[in-house]
């Protein structure tokens, strides 16, 4: 008897979906009435006897598919536990024409599913080759176009608003609180608006980022991240809140963002950034230019004059090159080994350095040295483990096709045991059909003969995987020597031979350089087959 089928209600509501009534639900879309309709339309179709499954996403878009329901309902039809999957219409599988499409006319068709919408009439079984047909596909299409245009008036309405003065991100910046007596509204925080006020000051003073977040860090000022998370009612702190180990410091990318932010100024800021496509999570700055500015929307906790100096600070910054953006072999690659930070480079007189701005910016707080590291130091010290790597991959290479060379032998003679075991298994079955032998010592002889394939085999498809793996390592060992020759360049170090070769490297301080390699999982697999091969010439 088969089994029942597994029947899939799926539901789902968006607040954006249809005209909102009561409650915020449009009640010819809500849920229960999603519901009451598809199990109607079982009931009135006996066919469908299996158990009834229900997966509702209450509140998520139609515009991707990102909904916890919906994502249950497709794993368990990929795990055979779903034959039939139900919708009120289209536009609750989604809104994404291409999207709902590749469902209906390519995935439910190969995991066995049947897809009906009740209230476009359409039953995937009614359509032989899978495609949705004319009519479908235009409603699909109007469900796209319907999403697109509501985003649209939404961001429409939103601007609106912002022109307006009215507030709809869902945090204040630093040095700000909610206006509890006026929705959408920022008013000054008196305590976090002190500590921009005093990053404000520093710049205008002349400090650069690095320098200002070493006061900051060393004035015990919190982050925005410490104050949000540990303030209390009378504002006081704890100096456990800047701990040695914690990660809650003010960094120079802190301090930037602070005084680069417009806000400052009395001015709402909104719309900096946007969606790349409806439905996507991904987003784009927006241009300035194409931002909602509103001045004078809150109080300003700096002039405009003094935002502009702080800015003119900013650019004085970079125009002295305090780091300089170059290419250089190493770049991106050499990592803090106490704070895991990656390494600036800057020029000096006596050559390019690297460096970790942790401890500049943490000062006694930063588990870092603060060592200024030579780029010929460092450079000499990987040029020279990428030579010892080489090494060994020659050394490992040499071994792994002596090993190869002794192990065949032993693979032939299994082969042929095998051919003679196969051909006594034939020996023995025509001697028991002439009447030669009898049954009881042909069964015997038998058992025998498939006990020694078995065993012959079991050795065959260890030494298969064995050659196999060996050949493996073979090839990894043959191409990292081939690049060796191929990029190595009379001892220099080259990007080209960093990217072939390190992953990272970890400069802990002047004496402890630790270099992580790509191609480590190569080299391990061909030093676990050399240890054991000594280890089975030791016993």
């Amino acid at each position: 008897m088969r089994n029942k089928e597994g029947i899939a209600l799926y539901l789902r509501l968006s607040m954006a979906d249809g005209d909102l009534g009561k409650d915020n639900k449009d009640e010819s879309n809500s849920i229960e009435n999603q519901r009451l309709l598809l199990k109607s339309y079982v009931a009135d179709h006996p066919e469908l006897s299996g158990e009834l499954r229900e997966y509702m996403d209450d509140g998520y878009t139609g515009t991707n598919f990102e909904r916890p329901g919906f994502k249950q309902m497709i794993e368990d039809a990929r795990h055979g536990n779903i034959q039939v999957i139900l919708v009120k219409d289209l536009s609750r599988l989604g809104r994404d024409y291409i999207g709902v499409g590749d469902y209906i006319e390519q995935i439910f068709p190969v995991l066995g599913v049947r897809f009906i919408a009740v209230n476009n009439n359409f039953d995937s079984n009614a359509y032989g080759d899978g495609a949705m047909g004319l009519d479908m596909a235009i409603t699909n299409l109007i469900n796209s176009l319907y999403s697109r245009d509501v985003s649209k008036k939404i961001r429409s309405a939103f601007e609106v608003r912002w022109r307006q003065g009215y507030a709809t991100a869902t945090r204040v910046p630093f040095g700000y609180q909610w206006n509890t007596k006026k929705k959408g509204e920022w008013v000054i925080d008196p305590v976090a608006s002190k500590y921009v006020r005093r990053i404000f000051d520093l710049a205008l003073e002349g400090m650069n980022t690095a320098q200002i977040s070493l006061r900051l860090n060393e004035e015990k000022i919190p982050t925005a991240g410490v104050y949000e998370s540990h303030q209390t009612e009378d504002c006081s702190w704890s100096p456990k809140f800047i701990a040695p180990d914690s990660e809650q410091l003010w960094t120079a990318a802190k301090v930037w963002r602070i005084l680069r932010s417009y806000e400052y100024t009395g001015a709402l800021v909104m719309g900096k950034k946007k969606v790349l496509a409806l439905g996507s999570k991904t987003y784009r700055s927006v241009p300035k230019s194409e931002q909602v500015i509103v001045e004078n929307a809150h109080e300003a906790i700096v002039t405009h004059e003094e935002f502009e100096q702080a800015q003119m600070a900013i650019r004085k910054m970079g125009e002295q090159g305090y780091i300089v953006p170059k290419e250089y072999p190493l770049k991106e690659k050499v990592v803090c080994g106490n704070c895991k930070r990656r390494l600036e480079y800057a020029e000096r007189v006596g050559g390019a350095v690297l460096f970790c701005t942790h401890k500049r910016q943490a000062g006694k707080y930063s588990k870092c040295c603060g060592d200024n590291y030579s780029e010929a130091m460092i450079n000499a010290r990987v040029g020279y483990a990428i030579r010892q790597m080489l090494k060994m991959v020659d050394f490992l290479k040499g071994q792994v096709v002596h090993t190869m060379t002794v192990e065949m032998p032993d693979v032939d003679k299994a082969t042929r045991e095998m051919e003679q075991v196969k051909a006594e298994q034939v020996r023995q079955y025509e001697a028991y059909a002439d009447g030669v032998i009898s049954r009881e010592v042909y069964m015997k002889k038998k058992q025998e003969l498939s006990r020694k394939a078995a065993e012959l085999q079991e050795n065959l498809d260890l030494a298969d995987g064995l050659q196999e793996e060996e050949e493996s390592n073979s090839a990894g060992l043959q191409e990292l020597a081939d690049q060796g020759k191929a990029l190595w360049s009379g001892g220099r170090l080259t990007r080209e031979m960093v990217d072939a070769f390190v992953e990272k490297v970890y400069v802990y301080d002047r004496n402890k350089i630790e270099v992580v390699f790509q191609c480590e999982d190569v080299i391990l697999a061909a030093l676990d087959q050399y240890e054991e091969e000594r280890r089975k010439a030791a016993l």
